[in-house]
């Protein structure tokens, strides 16, 4: 099958090389009302027939768009794929601890669980049932998402005040775009950008569970002649866990500047930093949910050097600092010819802390034992899965246009990771239970030749290097164009094991040719239909070629080993009406995956650590729905999205059962079976009213059921979650622009139950294996809906 649609590729991109009619050169982000100097700067094309209409702009203290369709929640779209985005007309209205994971709740396409509602803890999205690793996450064009693991930590990312669009490309993504393991498709991240004139910010919050936050932002305005203007922002907010002990308080920093040139080209510089420590949610698996319920928490004490004191909250801290920062450039050469350069930088540290308990005389490296003194027969212990991630790369791409008939692109995408991963043992207070170093970097047990003691520790090293080249065409004044690309993604993983009795180095990699082609036609201004298809591969984790030993156990708990990298091919046929009063769009979609790769967290030394699990072939099919008009009666403006999906299993996946006494290698029957994390129905309904000056809105989800297991043997219930804003702008007055005070709340009827699944496993029952074996099942550990939140939040422009 893939062979035959590589085929189909390259005969379409023959056939369209052969024809010269007129150029492509669109953009499929909506147009705003723009000066004839930005239409330059941006390549915007005013006389395009098909360009979406422009929004009206009324400037706030937090700026609104009062025409976006439903409230912000929708967006006129051209492009030849699906693409679902969120606006900053809906971004305002949001509380502003608001996250970018927690935005894309409505989007027919996106399963976003919650830790929190204040967007300080990172939950867990699915795009069409496919968990956030098979995501790619960019902001202003700089991926976001961990090499390693591809885990993405949208608490750590960019505050809503600062945060213009959010848009998902569920499926596919673009030609350039710098993301492996995306086969859900891109979320793209905008930072506002800074305003021409010399103004600022301030927001003051306060809410439930003790909630404050400070925010301010300050802006440059055109400096002189010299074509920079820059904004800075800063941010504290704090708030107790909802739920157990602890709380989490976060530091956050902001920084965009933009240089113009009067040729249209430009450049400019993004920089967002995060300072956060979290105490740590203990997310319950199926027993402790029903036995417990809420009351599944770490203690909010120290019961001394036992097993028990191990749960003591303090030892479950989550402290991280990074800094992410991307230099974008666009420069124009020629009016037919322009390069693209895209610069970043990423780096993090810190760790998700966990805690063991030691006996003298049993505690154990590489799996031999180690003499190490804990100064009594037992000790508690701080044991963190720490981690510090070093990730540069630059996007290089230049645009030609061939005549009047072609729009080309090619270019190289290169990028060099340096991930440290280790788990220390570190010095607890016996009497107060209190660690040395929340950080794990000092206060190290030693080992007998004195090296500090870290049972896991390991570097991997990840090399990207893409190489792309695409055409976009226009044809029959405009009506049909076509979009053909074609990338090469080669990758390479190296792992040395610093761990004695481990394998030193793994090596693990991959070159996928990865086509994808988009074709839509413009019945007229209003009707457009499109088909496109997408490759995609995924790299199995890092931690998937690691051999891990306990602290505490001469037993190996993992072996690694090298594992096939997941290939998906996807198509999709869409409809999209783009009226005077209401918007629409209608997507099908189908997924073809082999070598499946699933991300299974889990505890060890009550530590959160993950790995890749193969779940083989897999077929999901479904539909998209969204409608949305622009204001109506009373300046209503009414959002519902739909999802039909259906993900399943292709075939029986390989288990260890055991067989008159001997264990023995055999199959779960799981043919047929619905995949994890894959609820077949998902509708959002949203309501906005915004006359200027009073503003209200409410959002509903109905999330269908969902499996925890492979065997559909453990699930989640379908429930449904509400989110209510209302506001009111007053007047400037002084030096105070459009002040405004608005308040947010989430959960009214304060229902709980399980709302996500963190961990999930083959079988919850004992079953039966295809060859008779008898396979023992396990628990899934899930997410608990947050109860109900309100927060009120004062500001003003200035």
């Amino acid at each position: 099958m893939e062979q035959g649609f590589r085929a189909c590729l390259l005969v379409a991109t023959m056939l369209a090389g052969a024809l010269t009619i007129v150029p492509a050169a669109r953009s499929a982000t909506p147009v705003e009302k723009k000066t004839g100097a930005e239409q330059k700067k941006q390549g915007d094309a005013p006389g395009d027939a098909h360009a979406p209409h422009a929004e009206e702009v009324s400037v706030t203290g937090r700026t609104a768009r009062t025409r976006a369709p439903g409230g912000g929640l929708m967006r006129v779209e051209t492009a030849t794929k699906a693409v679902q985005t969120i606006t900053r007309d809906f971004i305002a209205k949001q509380s502003p601890t608001t996250n970018i994971q927690q935005l894309l709740r409505m989007l027919p396409s996106a399963n976003v669980q919650d830790q929190d509602s204040y967007g300080l803890f990172s939950g867990a999205t699915e795009v069409r049932g496919l968990d956030q690793t098979n995501i790619g996450w960019t902001l202003d064009g700089m991926p976001l998402s961990d090499i390693g693991g591809g885990q993405f930590y949208s608490n750590e990312v960019l505050e809503a005040e600062d945060l213009e669009t959010v848009s998902l490309q569920p499926g596919s993504v673009n030609l350039d775009s710098p993301v492996v393991s995306a086969a859900a498709g891109l979320v793209s991240a905008t930072m506002s950008n800074p305003t021409h004139t010399r103004g600022g910010l301030l927001d003051i919050s306060f809410g439930s569970f003790d909630m404050t936050r400070e925010f301010l932002r300050l802006n440059t305005g055109d400096i002189g002649s010299s074509g920079v203007r820059a904004m800075f922002s800063f941010s504290h907010t704090q708030a107790n866990n909802w739920r157990g002990p602890g709380m989490a308080d976060k530091y956050h920093y902001d920084f965009k500047l933009i240089k113009d040139f009067e040729n249209g080209s430009h450049t400019g510089l993004t920089v967002s930093y995060n300072d956060q420590v979290n105490d740590s949610f203990l997310n319950p698996n199926l027993a402790q949910y029903k036995a417990n319920g809420y009351s599944n928490n770490y203690l909010p004490y120290y019961t001394g050097v036992n097993s028990n004191g191990t749960n003591f909250y303090k030892l479950h801290v989550n402290p991280f600092a990074d800094v992410v920062a991307v230099l974008p450039t666009h420069v124009v050469v020629t009016p037919d010819f322009s390069i693209d350069d895209t610069a970043y930088f990423w780096h993090g540290i810190g760790n998700g802390t966990g805690a063991s308990l030691l006996t003298q005389g049993s505690t154990y490296y590489g799996g031999q034992p180690a003499a190490i003194d804990l100064g009594a027969k037992q000790a508690v212990a701080l044991t963190p899965s720490n981690q510090e991630q070093f990730r540069p790369g630059n996007t290089l791409k230049f645009n030609y246009r061939l005549g009047s008939h072609h729009q080309l692109t090619a270019g190289w995408w290169y990028e060099y990771a340096n991930l440290l991963q280790y788990s220390p043992v570190s010095y607890v207070n016996q009497v107060t239970g209190e660690p040395a170093n929340i950080w794990g970097v000092s206060s190290l047990y030693q080992l007998p030749g004195g090296q500090p003691w870290k049972y896991r520790n390991f570097l991997s090293l990840s090399q990207v290097n893409m190489l792309f080249i695409g055409d976009s065409m226009d044809y029959f004044d405009k009506r049909l164009h076509i979009d053909l690309g074609f990338k090469e993604a080669m990758m390479t993983r190296r792992i040395y094991n610093y761990v004695p009795n481990t394998v030193y180095n793994r090596n693990l990699s991959a070159s996928e040719p990865l086509p994808q082609v988009g074709i839509s036609w413009n019945f007229d201004r209003r009707n457009q239909i499109y088909v496109s298809g997408a490759t995609n591969f995924k790299m199995p984790q890092n931690t998937s070629l690691v051999d891990y030993y306990s602290n505490t156990s001469p037993a190996q708990t993992q072996r690694g080993g090298a594992s096939a990298p997941q290939y998906s091919i996807s198509e999709e046929v869409g409809y999209r009406y783009n009226g005077d009063l209401l918007v629409g769009s209608i997507s099908f979609f189908n997924y073809n995956f082999t070598n499946r790769q699933l991300s299974l967290s889990f505890y060890q030394n009550g530590a959160p650590y993950s790995q890749t699990v193969n779940a083989g072939g897999q077929t999901s099919r479904g539909v998209d729905v969204q409608l949305a008009t622009r204001p109506i009666w009373f300046h209503l403006r009414p959002y519902v999205a739909f999802e039909y999906l259906d993900a399943r299993i292709d075939n029986n996946l390989a288990a260890t059962g055991t067989l008159h006494g001997k264990t023995v290698n055999d199959y779960l029957p799981t043919a047929g079976k619905t995949q994890i994390e894959s609820p077949k129905v998902q509708a959002s309904l949203g309501l906005d009213y915004d006359d200027g000056s009073l503003f209200a809105g409410v959002q509903l989800k109905y999330t269908g059921k969902q499996y925890a297991t492979f065997m559909n043997d453990s699930s989640i219930p379908q429930f449904i979650t509400d989110n209510v804003n209302v506001g009111y702008r007053f007047h400037s007055v002084g030096f105070m622009k459009s002040p405004q005070i608005q308040l947010n709340m989430s959960n009214l009827t304060n229902a709980k139950l399980r709302s996500g699944i963190y961990t999930f496993q083959t079988n919850a029952n004992t079953t039966t294996g295809v060859y008779g074996s008898t396979v023992k099942g396990g628990l899934p550990a899930y997410y608990l809906q947050v109860p109900f939140t309100a927060v009120v939040t004062i500001s003003t422009g200035f």
